[in-house]
Order: C-alpha cells, then sequence, then structure tokens
C-alpha cells in the first residue's frame, strides 16, 4: 500500500469564495490536459473550523489523510493536482492547515460584489434546505441570534455556516492568506472581470498555474446557478445525517470514496430546477452597500484596484445577471 508520505499531494487550491464562479472555473479547469482536479469539489479537509458533517462522510482533518490523498489517485501524469473547497476562503485554519501540507501552493480566489454574492448563497442555501427563512431581509436579521446559536436552521450542518454578511468580508479574509503564503503565490479573480471577458480571464489563470496557456473548455457555460429542488423529499434523503441514513444505505460505505460522493453530488444536481430569483430591492441593496464599504475600500487597498467604484458605482463592469448566471 502507498504510504502518504510517497504519494502526490495537490498543489492547487481553489479556495472561494462561495457563489463566485468556482464550481464554473473547477469545471473549466478539470478539461485541461495537464491538470487533474479532485473528483470531489468540495473535501474541505484543511477547514476544520468550518467541518459541517458529524458522519463519517465527511472527511475530517489528521484522521482522514489517506482518504484525502486518495482522491488524487487517478491523477497519473498531470502537472497540476487541484481541489476547489469555498470554505477555505473563510476559515481561519486552513492557511497554515496548507501551508504544513503544501509550502507553495497555487491558491486561486475568486470574489464579485459582496450585495450579489450574499444575496445568491441565501437562494442556494434556502433551495439545498440549510436555510429556513425564505426571505432574505429576515435571514439577515436572524445573524445576530445565530452567532449566538440561537434561530439555527433545522437543516444546518454547522451554525458558524448559518450567516452571510461574514462569508463575503473578503478584505478581513485574503490578508492571512497572503502573510501566509505571500502574494505572488495568490491568483485573484473577479468574477464581473471573468464574465466580461472570460478568454483573457482564463488564459491569465493558466498563465499563474504554469500550465498550457492556450487551452480553452469546449465552451464556457454556466454551472450551479440558482435553483430550487424538485422533489423536497430526494433533498431530505440527501440531507439525512445520521450514520445510518437512507442515502447511505442506498449506497454502500465500500464503494469507493471519491466515487460515492461523485454520485451523491449527481443526484443532487438531477433533483435541481432553474429559477430566477427577483431582484433586491433598492433600500435593502443600498444597505448592504453602506454595510459592506468599508471592507470593500480594504480589498480595494490590498489588490491595488478600485472596486468600490466597480461594484457600488452608478454603471457595474458587467450586468448583474450574466455575473449570476456565471456564479456558483
Amino acid at each position: 500500500m502507498t504510504s502518504s508520505k510517497s504519494r502526490r499531494r495537490p498543489d492547487l487550491f481553489i479556495i472561494g469564495a462561495a457563489k463566485c464562479g468556482t464550481t464554473s472555473l473547477y469545471n473549466y479547469l478539470s478539461g485541461h490536459p495537464d491538470i487533474y482536479m479532485s473528483p470531489d469539489k468540495e473535501p474541505g479537509y484543511f477547514a476544520p473550523d468550518l467541518a459541517s458533517d458529524a458522519t463519517r462522510e465527511a472527511l475530517r482533518y489528521g484522521r482522514d489523510l489517506e482518504r484525502y490523498l486518495g482522491l488524487f489517485a487517478d491523477a497519473g501524469q498531470a502537472r497540476r493536482l487541484g481541489e476547489a473547497s469555498v470554505r477555505y476562503l473563510r476559515s481561519e485554519q486552513a492557511p497554515q492547515l496548507i501551508h504544513d501540507f503544501q509550502a507553495e501552493p497555487f491558491v486561486v480566489v475568486m470574489i464579485r460584489n459582496p450585495v450579489d454574492m450574499v444575496y445568491s448563497l441565501h437562494g442556494q442555501r434556502f433551495a439545498e434546505g440549510g436555510e429556513d427563512l425564505a426571505d432574505f431581509a429576515e435571514a439577515l436579521s436572524a445573524e445576530a441570534d445565530r452567532r449566538k446559536g440561537r434561530r439555527i436552521p433545522r437543516g444546518a450542518k454547522n451554525p458558524r455556516l448559518t450567516t452571510y454578511l461574514d462569508r463575503a468580508r473578503f478584505g478581513q479574509q485574503l490578508p492571512r492568506w497572503f502573510d501566509a503564503f505571500g502574494r505572488e503565490r495568490l491568483h485573484v479573480i473577479v468574477l464581473e472581470d471573468f464574465v466580461r471577458d472570460q478568454r483573457a480571464e482564463f488564459r491569465r489563470l493558466l498563465e499563474f498555474l504554469d500550465v498550457d496557456p492556450d487551452y480553452l473548455p469546449v465552451d464556457f457555460q454556466r454551472h450551479n446557478p440558482s435553483h430550487a429542488p424538485r422533489s423536497a423529499t430526494v433533498r431530505a434523503i440527501l440531507n439525512a445525517q445520521a450514520p445510518r441514513g437512507p442515502i447511505r444505505r442506498l449506497i454502500p460505505q465500500d464503494v469507493r470514496d471519491g466515487l460515492r460522493r461523485q454520485i451523491i453530488r449527481r443526484i443532487r444536481m438531477l433533483n435541481r430546477k432553474p429559477v430566477k430569483r427577483p431582484p433586491l430591492s433598492p433600500e435593502l441593496r443600498r444597505r448592504l452597500e453602506v454595510e459592506f464599504m468599508d471592507d470593500v475600500l480594504l480589498t480595494s487597498e490590498l489588490l491595488g484596484r478600485d472596486l468600490a467604484g466597480q461594484w457600488f458605482g452608478a454603471r457595474p463592469a458587467a450586468p448583474a445577471q450574466q455575473v449570476e448566471a456565471a456564479s456558483t
């Protein structure tokens, strides 16, 4: 049996943020001949502070190193081995844990207008059963209680993942990654830029990864758009947390770990139907822009560009509906 010390380790990490296009980027990179992406898009191994599953289905840091490395067993001679876990960006532990594991990784970050990001995230969490408040404004009003462990949605897998505003404070999150790896190891993509010129932004990413920059996906189709469940019953079965829950009886534990998680993910995708959410009210949008302004200014300073003007100015860089279609 190959030991963990002798196995190849991933060196490409798409660390988030949620609803910023990481699913699409994961799929685009998966087709590159020089890159092998984990069949499980969201292993989340290096974010034990945000672990979301008390059963053995989820990967636990330390305990499941062999399972984690097993996700890359079929990488062959690929130049880059990668994974995409959107919780890493927010995690306080992930930067150091990844540094201890892989000192010189290629770290990719995707960000977007934080107002659009949190609104989109609420829609996804409600569709997947992790949020029980259909009204976004009401969910925001519950944040103070949720930080104290109250009003936690029944379907939530971790109380720390039930809030929204803290997920989009990129100016607070990015510095710990810069501190851990230096700016030269991070490549930050602004989703609105990517939507405006996909080919140029994708080429810049491939150049950063030091792989063939001429590769293009078959098409830049969107992945994981806004959705609702076709069947609430199927969603409940997929979300069942009991170690002997129905999904674990349907798919035996001895099925190879990566394949098992792919099957579950495929069932989730088949149970989705596209929906179009109404736009945020102008009043709530303005309130959230004020809420995020200080952090956006900090992010602008970190990246050396005017994101406040781009995101909150009179003319957005790309139509909001196009950005939403490209987001994850």
